[in-house]
């Protein structure tokens, strides 16, 4: 069973824990995960572990949120220094991921996993639009 965190996004329930991580990164989706845990505490200065949930976005794609309040993320490389919501945070930390491993996938030439990369990219890119803290996000992506 799922239900909606807010308008666009349904966090996936216990039972579905599983699956989930499989079908956002393909085969890849351990280090993926690993991934977004190692940007965690890169751009948390207080992160210390815990909990995520996982998002499902109803046309496809998803994230992972820490199980959180606000986070203060921070960024040397483009100056972003803000504080933001958990789910703004999961996003931003999900999307670079994402991207990393889009990259790596096309520098190593598995093109299957640079494609699935490209389309959680463009499905989350899609999500970020209508996100309440587009700006802090795309400020932290850019």
């Amino acid at each position: 069973m799922q239900y909606a965190t807010h308008q666009h996004t349904l966090n996936v329930e216990e039972s579905d824990r599983l699956s989930f991580l499989p079908y956002m990164f393909g085969p890849d989706f351990m280090l993926a995960e690993l991934q977004v845990y190692a940007l965690a505490k890169k751009w948390m200065p207080d992160y210390d572990g815990g909990f995520w949930h996982f998002i499902r976005l109803p046309e496809g794609g998803g994230y992972m949120m820490p199980d959180c309040g606000q986070v203060h993320m921070v960024n040397g490389e483009n100056w972003f220094d803000c504080t933001v919501s958990a789910d703004a945070a999961g996003i931003i930390l999900t999307s670079l991921a994402i991207n990393r491993r889009c990259w790596m996938h096309h520098d190593c030439g598995n093109a299957a996993l640079a494609r699935l990369f490209m389309q959680r990219e463009s499905e989350l890119w899609s999500h970020i639009e209508f996100h309440p803290e587009c700006a802090a996000i795309y400020a932290a992506l850019d």
